[in-house]
């Protein structure tokens, strides 16, 4: 197979699809509520402080916001984007009652690959981040349009994650550059690499320093690319960095194990895990292979499993823990020190130091005794990035037996790399003049580097400097030259994010842009000819990867095959040291007594925790407004950061949500608005990286504040506790875009949990049959429902982005965010029970509940919204003239107000505006207009082609053919869709299941969607 590029070898489809419109909604701006008083139990019945501390036995109205603004007609832009790029095009503009129609003609150019009409899947490699999931990319009409996770990967099983199902957005983000630069200024091509040739040639090769500076490289073929520039160039450097540093678990890795590797962390073969601040649900190292692991260990038949969280602020991880323990960041060691003690006393290493903590010891004590009960099957990790911490998390492993069992040494991951301490030594060279030409690859160390400004400086000293950067960043815009690299969905390349098990990438489209792959850069400036990433791809893994497949005897086979699957796992290569490689009963006795000596911190003043967000992670997605509108899982709060802290501190300061704080460290100052958060450590102040951005592009620029200066170094590794901080009051406030409060259904039994004793205490009882004023329907063919296992949502919000791309969900921005006019169909509630210094938490996915007893269809005055005979809750946008009854009458307020256009109106230029961003939308959903009502459709365009492929098929329609987009991203599986009318399907099995429930079932409404209870452990203290 010679260069196979889908997408590639024809013209691409249709310029946009978008036909008859009818359109989207939100919730009403009426907001009268009636809230009561949150029970005396343990009940989760409330989401915000206010509903916790609220008005005794009484009702209040919340008065409604009505806002008038001035709509402007969305002009039709001229620009015809497609038509660069080979696009032959015939619309026209028909004007209907309410919308503008376009039609567009279906490629003129026949295809093998491409059928006009027809979708078409490829496996590839996602680029999000350094994880390097899986995919299956939907290709339609020559344009990727959705992402999918691929089920043949061992690793991620099908699963993605928020950022990974934006990621296509970004391919069609107007802020990519189009073409390259040299000093600031448009080129060509075959003039950058003739500036950069001359360069390269003025030096001998032995004389030539370079640097290439990149995050973890996962991609084995380009790190063959940079043993080939350190053969060619004796004096070479690659340098390892990333934006957020795991160096202190590397570092420690080598200090235990012999190899500067991270583990292979199983977290599916743990029966007691111990997570001391490391975020493995939503944002550690490998979030979506750890929530597949976690979720199918906490399957009630997989037996008990414990989870303890130990973390200052409150993380989706620790949302999720059946015992989280609030402790401050400067006392993460100290704790982790007395488990150590506790077990290394267990193993029989007596006479050990007395450490004290802040943890009641009878807990202490409990989840030692766990721990030890569990040898070989215990799991304790942290996120902290400091070496003695996480030399003892190692120690702990070694003593509990988890060595080569919950912790693999055999198949490391390779998902980081970074090195601190090595990045601090480049600068320094760079500062000396020592380098003579640098080259940035996946970094923006002008946004991210703690010292910004000296990393800037030390750029200037450099005589030649590239940036690969897709974009015109805050580090790209300090550099001679940018070679823009291709988006991943229009790249070849590879990856092994766990030792042996790799992945291929393939494009999905022609570049769109005048971008080439860094890897082909890398090969020019080599004086490869010709410089084809594409052939060294192939005979890359023609040497290294197809010889350890002894089974396959034909290489064109074994590609071919590779391509398709999009994974291919090997025997290994390497022959990795199992044995550690130290004294562990002196290395006990080490870190006892360090602790023991070392002062206790300072508690004068407040400590700054920095974290990862879900949505926002590092920051390199910033323009990608899918994840700036993305609730956070914990907080709900949308576009940009906030300093949390806890209510017993933001009572103390007198301050409310919004209040503008300034937060002060010896490193700086910086100010932003504050959040109330529950279940926060007193005395610690959480804020998110990843915002902040100033050279993004639109969607990304000045949102939030930029919190990396302030990072700290300790002993060359980069702190993200920080001690003595202060806080203050401004004066100034500002709303927060949260999604918190709105559409909630206060003071009722909505989302249920259970331990394994009550179960076991409980007989099973159906629901019963309650009375009511409709006549029954009658059941067509099928009738489809949902199953959704409380059990395994961890609340990641993957399915929130998957419906939002696959049903053309518009972003709506900040200020119609803050009117609770979100359009998400698909939102997560998160409810609390228990006090606000540590409650528990609880995420419950909540879409329409396709009833069959509607309380939305009486009230319709032109019958806009019907049940079919197949159960689905329809919505006729045609018939929609937006009296919003429905949505007022609707007891889950999950129907969507659609109050604007919000496709090509500059007023929200966020995806639908332009003729780019629009490539992204799904021509099998219409782009709805305003003034209308919309929500969730059980994804009925992929229930039509699943039933069109079984009649193609001569065939009936199998249980598992129909997936809808939540349910196929989720990597936990926590949703299933079928058909309710068979009692072998997976859904009609889970619905007889103990734990099952439907919410305000009471109602008689009589919901299609169904919810299995969440199972809490206990962990039992004398």
């Amino acid at each position: 197979m010679d260069n196979h590029q889908p997408g590639s070898q024809t013209q691409l489809g249709c310029k946009k699809a978008t036909a008859a419109q009818a359109s989207a909604s939100i919730v009403s701006p009426q907001q009268l509520v009636q809230i009561t008083q949150p029970s005396s139990g343990d009940g989760l019945d409330w989401k915000t402080l206010e509903q916790l501390r609220s008005f005794p036995g009484g009702q209040v109205e919340l008065s409604s916001r009505a806002v008038t603004t001035t709509e402007k007609l969305a002009q039709t832009s001229r620009r015809d984007f497609l038509a660069m790029m080979g696009f032959t095009m015939a619309a026209a503009g028909l004007a209907g009652c309410r919308a503008p129609v376009q039609n567009a003609l279906p490629l003129l150019t026949g295809s093998d690959d491409i059928i006009p009409g027809v979708a078409n899947y490829y496996a590839t490699t996602c680029g999000g981040c350094s994880s390097s999931c899986s995919l299956v990319v939907k290709q339609r009409d020559g344009r990727p349009i959705k992402i999918e996770g691929n089920t043949g990967s061992t690793i991620f099983g099908g699963g993605t994650c928020a950022t990974g199902q934006a990621t296509v957005l970004s391919l069609y983000d107007d802020a990519r550059l189009r073409e390259p630069m040299w000093m600031g200024k448009p080129a060509y091509w075959e003039d950058v690499d003739r500036q950069v040739l001359q360069f390269l040639h003025r030096y001998e090769p032995r004389d030539l320093r370079i640097a290439l500076l990149t995050s973890t490289l996962t991609s084995p073929s380009t790190r063959a690319i940079v043993a080939d520039w350190q053969q060619r160039y004796p004096k070479f450097k690659h340098v390892s960095w990333d934006s957020i540093s795991y160096s202190a678990l590397l570092d420690a890795s080598y200090k235990s194990f012999g190899q500067r590797a991270i583990p292979h962390y199983r977290f599916d073969k743990a029966r007691v895990i111990v997570a001391l601040d490391a975020d493995f649900l939503g944002t550690w190292l490998s979030p979506v292979e750890f929530a597949r692991q976690y979720a199918k260990a906490r399957k009630t038949e997989a037996g008990r499993v414990l989870h303890v969280q130990i973390e200052p602020g409150f993380s989706v991880t620790g949302s999720n823990a059946d015992v989280r323990l609030v402790v401050a960041s400067s006392q993460m060691m100290p704790v982790a020190a007395a488990l150590l003690a506790r077990v290394a006393i267990k193993a029989g290493y007596l006479n050990l130091p007395d450490i004290s903590t802040p943890v009641d010891v009878r807990q202490l004590d409990a989840i030692a005794d766990e721990l030890w009960k569990h040898r070989g099957e215990s799991l304790v990790v942290s996120g902290v990035n400091d070496l003695l911490l996480q030399t003892t998390v190692n120690t702990l492993n070694l003593l509990l037996r988890n060595i080569d069992q919950t912790v693999e040494l055999n198949s490391p991951s390779l998902q980081r790399s970074g090195t601190d301490v090595a990045m601090h030594n480049l600068i320094g060279e760079m500062e000396r003049g020592d380098i003579h030409a640098i080259m940035l690859y996946g970094v923006n160390p002008a946004y991210d580097f703690p010292d910004q400004e000296r990393f800037v400086a030390a750029l200037k000293q450099v005589p030649l400097s590239i940036s690969f950067s897709d974009r015109l960043d805050e580090t790209s815009s300090q550099v001679h030259a940018i070679c823009p690299d291709h988006h991943f969905l229009e790249s070849w390349g590879d990856a092994e994010p766990v030792e042996s098990h790799f992945s291929l990438s393939q494009p999905l489209i022609a570049p769109l842009f005048g971008t080439r792959a860094a890897q082909d850069s890398l090969l020019a400036w080599l004086d490869v000819l010709p410089p084809s990433y594409y052939s060294y791809l192939r005979e890359f893994w023609r040497k290294n990867v197809f010889p350890r497949h002894k089974e396959r005897l034909d290489f064109e086979a074994f590609w071919e095959q590779s391509l398709r699957d999009g994974v291919s796992v090997a025997s290994s290569s390497v022959t990795r040291p199992t044995r550690v490689h130290e004294d562990w009963k002196s290395a006990v006795r080490t870190i006892l007594e360090n602790v023991e000596k070392s002062p206790s911190p300072m508690r004068e003043g407040y400590e700054l925790h920095l974290y990862e967000s879900v949505a926002m992670r590092e920051g390199k997605h910033a323009n990608n407004p899918w994840l700036q509108e993305l609730p956070d899982p914990v907080s709900k709060i949308t576009w940009g950061n906030y300093a949390a802290v806890a209510p017993a501190l933001a009572k103390n300061l007198g301050v409310r949500d919004g209040d503008i704080v300034r937060v002060k460290s010896k490193r700086g100052q910086l100010e932003l608005p504050a959040f109330v958060q529950p279940g926060q450590e007193p005395r610690t102040i959480s804020i998110a990286l990843g915002y902040g951005r100033t050279h993004a592009g639109k969607a990304g620029n000045n949102v939030g504040v930029n919190v990396s200066p302030l990072v700290e170094s300790m002993d060359g590794t980069r702190s993200y506790a920080l001690q003595q901080i202060g806080i203050e009051k401004t004066g100034r406030s500002q709303r927060l875009a949260s999604t918190q409060s709105d559409m909630s259904m206060e003071g009722r039994p909505l989302v249920l949990e259970t331990t394994l004793q009550e179960m076991a205490d409980t007989e099973h009882n159906d629901q019963e049959d309650l009375p009511n004023v409709w006549a029954e329907r009658l059941i067509g063919e099928h009738s489809w429902g949902m199953a959704i296992d409380l059990n395994a949502c961890t609340g990641c919000s993957a399915c929130v982005v998957a419906c939002q791309a696959e049903n053309n969900v518009p972003v709506v921005g900040v200020s119609e965010v803050t009117r609770n006019r979100i359009m998400h169909w698909v939102r997560l509630d998160r409810y609390y029970a228990g006090s606000e210094d540590n409650p528990r938490s609880i995420h419950q996915p909540m879409m329409c509940q396709h009833c069959q007893h509607a309380p939305c269809e009486t009230v319709c005055p032109v019958l806009a919204t019907t049940t079919s005979s197949e159960g689905l809750n329809q919505q006729v946008y045609n018939r929609c003239i937006g009296t919003r009854y429905c949505a007022n009458n609707c007891p889950y307020k999950v129907r969507r107000f659609n109050w604007f256009q919000y496709s090509q109106n500059p007023e929200y230029d966020y995806t639908m505006e332009s003729d780019l961003g629009r490539m992204v939308l799904n021509p099998d959903v219409a782009v709805r207009s305003r003034g209308v009502i919309e929500k969730c459709s059980m994804c009925i365009q992929r229930i039509q082609l699943a039933k069109n492929m079984a009649l193609q098929g001569r065939r009936n329609l199998a249980d598992g053919d129909i997936q809808t987009a939540c349910q196929q991203v989720c990597p936990t599986q926590a949703i299933t869709f079928g058909d309710l009318k068979n009692p072998e399907s997976r859904v009609s099995k889970m619905l007889r299941d103990q734990r099952r429930f439907q919410v305000l079932a009471e109602l008689g409404v009589k919901p299609n969607v169904s919810y299995l209870k969440k199972i809490r452990n206990t962990l039992e203290t004398t």
